[in-house]
């Protein structure tokens, strides 16, 4: 008597799913950037008190295609002679590996190649809570162990009133320096703003610590 035939189940395909943290710390992960970040990052930058202190290039409000088109492109960038590392970074719960924010560097050239500029943003609910400035702090030190050729991180921070006192507190609490105001060097919706420089050299990275 013949056996029936059977028909083994073909294992389901696997689902995609967020990388693992590179750098756990106490109030968040730092990870790379993933397009499964997108709907988190929509929700986290659609904030007009974040965007009141971005470029215009910062979109507001804040899409789902707005944020698909952001780490599109921040997973393409690379520092030249680091083909295979991805300089920008999620800013994660620590839990459950949620993208609350960002962060990562604007390449410069020309004679500024060895310099790299910081911007950064955290969703507005974890706003006072410290985990800008720890995520900061270590992306930082990360940033002068991965590319030894760096001499130099800057930012720059809205001042004057109403300015980013928020992010002037998180980058001077991670060492860096005030090195001088730009007067009235920003408009932003008919706003007039100081700008704010601040900077940390690679010989005061012991700063981060």
């Amino acid at each position: 008597m013949s056996q029936p035939e059977t028909t083994a189940e073909l294992p389901s395909p696997r689902e995609e799913s967020l990388p693992p943290p590179l750098i756990t710390l106490t109030k968040c992960a730092l990870r790379p950037i993933h397009p499964l970040d997108a709907p988190a990052a929509q929700r986290a930058c659609n904030s007009p008190a974040m965007a009141k202190y971005m470029t215009y290039r910062f979109p507001s409000p804040y899409t789902l295609e707005d944020a698909h088109r952001f780490i599109a492109f921040v997973s393409t960038l690379r520092v030249p002679g680091y083909p295979d590392i991805k300089p920008s970074m999620a800013i994660c719960d620590p839990v459950t590996n949620e993208l609350i924010g960002s962060i990562g560097i604007k390449l410069k050239e020309d004679i500024e190649e060895f310099c790299f500029e910081l911007g950064y943003s955290l969703r507005e609910e974890d706003w006072g809570k410290g985990i800008m400035t720890e995520a900061c702090r270590a992306y930082c030190k990360w940033l002068f162990e991965t590319y030894p050729k760096v001499i130099r991180l800057e930012a720059g921070v809205f001042g004057g009133n109403d300015g980013n006192d928020g992010s002037a507190r998180v980058l001077e609490k991670c060492g860096f320096v005030h090195e001088g105001t730009k007067r009235k060097a920003v408009t932003k919706h008919g706003q007039v703003y100081d700008l704010r420089m601040y900077g940390l050299l690679r010989e005061e990275r012991e700063r981060l610590e």
